[in-house]
């Protein structure tokens, strides 16, 4: 049975994004997402709220608590994540995670506009310790950027993974993985590394930009307080 996860969005809690926790978990649903990674930038807070709020709204749907970690070599995707990782040295943001049990991947790594790790480059250690690579995040504007970043991930045997990297309720569901397991199992970590799967998705306009800067500057005039109700 195939289960869709996107694994890559936002929501208010994230200083480019005005999408209200409600707003994301509702908008997964009506795309057809099973499963859906909160993945805030250098912030856990609104993916562990989602989680709660998915089990009051009575929905169909596993919130992954995950984080987007800027380092110094570029942003990483966190899944299952315990504590907020602090932005810092790749290498020890890394080592945080592994601590933490949690999976690991490059966002983006080749959309260098967007502060990709650039895997060519990476050392030994921290590769080995790379889960997996964002190999289609439907924000990339240039197809040859994902085809790259899926090559990589193939030819080093790492997990294949996809995203919408939604600043926007509407985005939701641009990008996926849609994964096989059997009836009512997770996605948890093995799974989200181990298990069968299949890309699927379009790249989105370029135009969803002007949502994220319209946020940032939304948020500098007017700060937000993040709804905590349905």
């Amino acid at each position: 049975m195939g289960l869709k996860a996107d694994l890559h969005t936002h929501t208010i809690f994230s200083k480019d994004s005005l999408s209200r926790v409600p707003d994301v978990l509702r908008a997964a649903v009506k795309s057809g997402m099973g499963a859906i990674a909160i993945t805030d930038h250098d912030e856990i807070e609104g993916a562990f709220l989602a989680q709660g709020m998915a089990r009051e709204m009575n929905l169909a749907l596993q919130v992954i608590v995950g984080e987007e970690v800027r380092t110094d070599e570029g942003d990483l995707l966190v899944y299952f994540v315990k504590k907020r990782i602090a932005p810092g040295k790749l290498t020890d943001v890394l080592d945080e995670a592994k601590r933490q049990g949690a999976i690991c991947a490059a966002a983006h790594p080749y959309d260098f506009a967007r502060h990709g790790i650039a895997l060519d480059k990476l050392a030994e250690a921290p590769l080995k310790q790379l889960d997996g690579v964002e190999s289609f995040n439907a924000r990339v504007p240039l197809p040859v950027h994902n085809a790259q970043a899926l090559k990589f991930a193939l030819a080093h045997k790492k997990a294949v993974l996809a995203g919408s990297d939604a600043h926007y309720p509407a985005e939701i569901g641009g990008a996926f993985v849609e994964f096989e397991l059997a009836e009512g199992q997770p996605l948890d970590a093995a799974a989200l590394v181990g298990a069968e799967r299949k890309i699927g998705g379009k790249s989105a306009s370029p135009f969803v930009r002007l949502h994220s800067r319209y946020a940032v500057l939304r948020k500098k005039l007017a700060p937000l307080v993040p709804l905590k109700i349905k």
